[in-house]
């Protein structure tokens, strides 16, 4: 049951850090934000691979917080990368 649980967390956060690249980053970051939509699609797959047992390495809650770390780096990257430099007129 445990397993199930963080397959659907994985799925929802990297779900919602996919749509929220692409409405938030609209303007900050035009071609970027696709960069993070792939990258949070891409750790929901591997993610859910991982949790499920078929990748080996390690235990699944440690491939859990392995892909739920990666997906807090892309959120704090999508804020760092996409700050824009003061305009003075």
């Amino acid at each position: 049951m445990i397993v199930d649980v963080m397959h659907l967390i994985v799925l929802i956060v990297a779900i919602g850090i996919g749509a929220w690249s692409l409405i938030a980053f609209r303007t900050r970051l035009p071609r970027g934000r696709f960069v993070i939509f792939t990258a949070a699609s891409i750790a929901a797959l591997f993610g859910c691979a991982a949790v499920g047992g078929e990748v080996g390495l390690m235990s699944q809650p440690a491939w859990f917080s392995a892909v739920i770390a990666f997906l807090a780096v892309l959120v704090i990257g999508g804020y760092v990368t996409g700050r824009r430099q003061p305009r003075w007129r």
